[in-house]
């Protein structure tokens, strides 16, 4: 994977971190400038994700030869198993410690939804954010790998035409269905049709022909276009495009990311980052009231704890999930290969 890519999934996972910590610790009513800017711009964090999906599996599917059934596996494999960890000691967090976790409940029905990355009324009546209630976002990408899984039944020139019509049409027709399809009428899942753009740009060349003052010029003028527009409401137009524009001045410098070890550490912890925090900010939440705590030791203990459950889960459940499927289809495709 690029360093690049790497250092903005890890720029992406923290914004959102420090933004929720914002939420759940001081009900955003700090008002020191590093407090303002998370409470304001961290939930940006979640629109670079998107972009740098949409990157990745054009990227991933477009290098080599990949069938449908292990596109589904692969991605299956990278996505659910980890979140269903999470969202199981969700579960038994909330069923032992019923308000530990702000702004969600348990319900059997509604988990097993959750776990079907079905979207569904969360009891608390917060809307349609399931157990983990960051795993939204999961749910439009696991629908964006359906549009893309059904393009690759097409001609690969036609592949990013239908993209584009696949998310346009889950935009804008499945919603009429009514119901928890509302779920879906929301533009953010444009984005990733931004990342594939970058993606097939990046194929052809033409971002590595981008000089390093335009670079710099284009991310600045990105800041300024988010700061402008202030608090982050996951616009594609507001918050979307001034992300691809971070992302495709990245790409084309990234000679200067090859050095960011710890960085690009952070980058693949960055998925069990996103799924873990909120239960680990709750929980130590928690533990303050109860041990009257300093304010500065328990986000010490948050950041600790954070860095070690997504360095045990990247290690211990995403990766060797993700080998022993890569693994079986091999084994799968080599069997199919022999003669009878």
């Amino acid at each position: 994977m690029l360093n690049s890519i790497q250092t903005l999934r890890a720029l992406a996972a923290w914004l959102v971190v420090g933004h929720h910590y914002m939420q759940l610790a001081h009900n955003f009513q700090l008002s020191d400038p590093i407090s303002i800017s998370l409470q304001r711009y961290g939930a940006i964090g979640v629109d670079l994700f998107f972009i740098i999906s949409g990157f990745v599996i054009y990227i991933s599917a477009t290098g080599k030869i990949i069938t449908p059934f292990e596109f589904a596996t692969h991605r299956l494999a990278r996505i659910a198993p980890a979140y269903w960890l999470f969202t199981l000691i969700t579960v038994a967090t909330l069923i032992l410690l019923p308000n530990a976790i702000p702004l969600t409940e348990f319900e059997p029905a509604f988990a097993l939804k959750s776990l079907l990355f079905a979207p569904a009324q969360n009891p608390s009546g917060i809307g349609l954010y399931p157990l983990i209630t960051v795993g939204w976002t999961l749910n439009y990408e696991m629908a964006f790998y359906g549009v893309f899984l059904i393009s690759l039944f097409l001609p690969r020139n036609f592949r990013i035409l239908a993209i584009t019509l696949g998310v346009t049409l889950l935009y804008k027709a499945i919603p009429s269905a009514g119901g928890v399809f509302a779920f879906y009428n929301n533009p953010i899942i444009f984005e990733f049709i931004f990342g594939i753009f970058i993606a097939f740009a990046h194929q052809k060349g033409l971002v590595q022909r981008i000089n390093l003052t335009a670079a710099i010029l284009m991310i600045a003028a990105s800041i300024g276009v988010i700061v402008y527009f202030g608090q982050v409401t996951h616009s594609p137009i507001k918050s979307g495009l001034p992300c691809a524009i971070v992302l495709l001045s990245a790409l084309s410098q990234e000679r200067f990311f090859s050095g960011a070890t710890a960085i690009y550490r952070l980058g693949n912890w960055s998925y069990s980052t996103y799924l873990c925090h909120v239960l680990v900010i709750s929980l130590m939440i928690q533990l303050q009231q109860l041990m009257n705590l300093n304010t500065f030791v328990t986000l010490a203990m948050i950041l600790a704890i954070i860095l070690f459950v997504s360095w045990f889960s990247f290690h211990f459940i995403e990766t060797p999930i993700s080998r022993l499927a890569k693994n079986g289809l091999k084994k799968t495709a080599n069997s199919a290969t022999k003669p009878i």
